[in-house]
């Protein structure tokens, strides 16, 4: 195969995943326009994100499967084909009923790119330029988050709603013309001799998406919790024993699907004994952790800007103040490719670790409340101004170091864990490495939407009994004519300032947390060059499996 190709079809398939993965972030933005034009409540209106990342994650979870089964060129362009039909289907939507519908049709079509994707890239590329071949496709994954709510906010302020899902058409038809000329045909030898894993599939399945939906269900709004005192409700949390009944369920179907791979499947739909392999295993150990520790940032992030510093901005402002971060996520896709065969896994992942300390580190330092209650009741009787808590522009350089150090790890850990199979190998490997994820990212969320909700709420009851005594301590009664003319402006000092404190507890959790992450960079293996005479080829891997 010519060099240029090679380029070509990880271009192509770059092509093929930025709807999918902008599909993510970008509806988010016209979550409450949709909420009000289809006149449904939040809870109903969650399910338009949870249906579409439900059904992503159970297709991700068999798509590698799928593609050896039936090729990997057929299943990413019928991927491409749904995702857009199903796009188009969720701009014409008459209800939220059929949003939802469509949106996991969405979710199916996605979930059958984003494990293909990868191993048709990295098909086309010799194992020595494979760490190129992770930058090229890491691309749209890493820039998701950035560039979703931009182009949301401005589809949906200059258009409507409709416009977020229409978007995707021309995309994914180019995408589709290019696959069919450009991909090349494979021909899937996996269905000769071996039937068809339903067994596998319904177990797999059925497990990951149980385990997925019960930390999703951990950051939902119990619609029992609002009220005309609590508009906004409480999240059903870790107490709710459905989250816990669905966890046991899902580790119960996935137990029984590791012995049935390990031992009766000849041809199962994970291949978990990939996992027997030290460089796939260690890197999605570390893979694991990543997700767990500092996934969530994407969250808080735009959660700060847009709910928590005064004034919030929109989401497409919020967009544009996370730029920075997209230039570092660039800039570290070219890094991680160029350092990766220089220096090795180890170092780049290293380095990668320790700016994301750096960063935590730095942002646990900038993002400090500006004042306490004794300040507050000073400002509010004396008329004086709060400082407000930092903005996007004392945060600009650390967000490209996010960026930066995501991508090092991510693109490293990626090709670490994929560069030594090709064929049937490398698609199974890819829905393992890429599903486990998933749930781990999910467990990382879930862990930081709640210590964010519960220390926000901790520290404003703190903050309101502090107010409470102070007052008392300089003999200012509550109905005090400036203190009550005032009393709008501290409870949104109070929101602002609580929520400011809880979201730097968490940048100290990720800080350590870091900490571990660089600790664990030691375990990955040094310079490729030395060590890829000893790695089995992908041939080998697989027959062995």
């Amino acid at each position: 195969m010519k060099k240029t190709n090679r380029y070509l079809i990880a271009l192509v398939v770059a092509l093929g995943l930025i709807p999918v993965v902008l599909d993510t972030t970008i509806v988010t933005v016209a979550l409450n326009p949709i909420r009000n034009a289809l006149h449904t409540d939040v809870n109903t209106a969650q399910w338009i994100i949870t249906g579409f990342i439900l059904s992503n994650a159970a297709i991700v979870t068999v798509g590698g499967y799928l593609a050896n089964r039936f090729g990997r060129k057929l299943m990413f362009i019928l991927g491409i084909s749904v995702f857009i039909i199903g796009s188009v289907l969720c701009g014409i939507s008459p209800s939220i009923g059929w949003l939802i519908a469509f949106r996991i049709l969405q979710g199916v079509g996605g979930g059958l790119l984003l494990p293909i994707g990868p191993a048709l890239a990295f098909d086309a590329f010799p194992q020595e330029e494979r760490a190129r071949a992770s930058a090229v496709v890491g691309i749209p994954i890493l820039m998701a988050p950035v560039f979703g709510p931009i182009l949301g906010g401005y589809l949906n302020d200059t258009f409507n709603w409709h416009s977020i899902f229409f978007v995707n058409l021309p995309v994914g038809i180019i995408a589709v013309a290019l696959a069919l000329i450009v991909l090349p045909l494979d021909r899937p030898e996996a269905a000769r001799g071996a039937r068809f894993d339903y067994i596998g599939l319904a177990l797999s399945t059925l497990g990951v998406i149980a385990i997925i939906y019960a930390f999703k269900l951990v950051t939902q709004t119990n619609p029992s919790t609002v009220s005309a005192t609590n508009p906004g409700g409480d999240l059903y949390g870790w107490g709710y024993w459905l989250v816990w009944a669905l966890l046991g369920a899902g580790v119960v179907l996935l137990g029984i699907f590791a012995f049935y791979a390990l031992r009766v499947s000849r041809d199962p739909a994970l291949d978990l004994r990939q996992l027997g392999r030290r460089d796939f295993l260690v890197s999605c150990i570390f893979n694991w952790a990543t997700a767990l520790i500092t996934f969530g940032l994407l969250v808080l992030l735009p959660l700060y800007f847009e709910s928590v510093r005064m004034p919030n901005l929109s989401p497409l402002d919020t967009g544009v103040a996370l730029v920075p971060l997209g230039l570092g996520t660039l800039v570290g896709t070219i890094l991680a490719a160029a350092l990766y065969r220089a220096i090795g896994p180890r170092w780049v992942v290293f380095i990668g670790a320790a700016l994301s300390a750096l960063s935590a580190w730095a942002f646990a330092q900038t993002l400090q409340p500006t004042a306490d209650a004794n300040q507050m009741l000073a400002a509010a009787t004396t008329h004086s101004a709060i400082a407000a808590v930092a903005g996007p522009d004392a945060l600009r350089w650390w967000l490209f170091v996010v960026g930066l150090s995501f991508t090092m790890m991510n693109i490293a850990v990626q090709t670490l864990a994929l560069e030594a199979l090709k064929g049937e190998a490398l698609a199974k490997a890819s829905s393992l490495f890429l599903s486990t994820k998933l749930i781990f990212s999910s467990i990382g969320v879930a862990i930081i939407t709640t210590v964010l909700i519960d220390s926000t709420r901790t520290r404003a009851t703190d903050l309101v009994n502090q107010l409470r005594a102070a007052a008392q301590g300089a003999g200012i009664a509550p109905n005090t004519p400036g203190l009550a003319a005032a009393r709008q402006a501290i409870e949104t000092q109070i929101a602002v300032q609580a929520g400011t404190w809880a979201i730097q507890h968490i940048f100290w959790m990720i800080f350590f947390g870091s900490l571990g992450l660089v600790a664990l960079a030691l375990f990955l293996p040094g310079r490729r060059r030395e060590i890829a005479e000893a790695q089995p080829t992908g041939e080998q891997v697989a027959v062995s499996a």
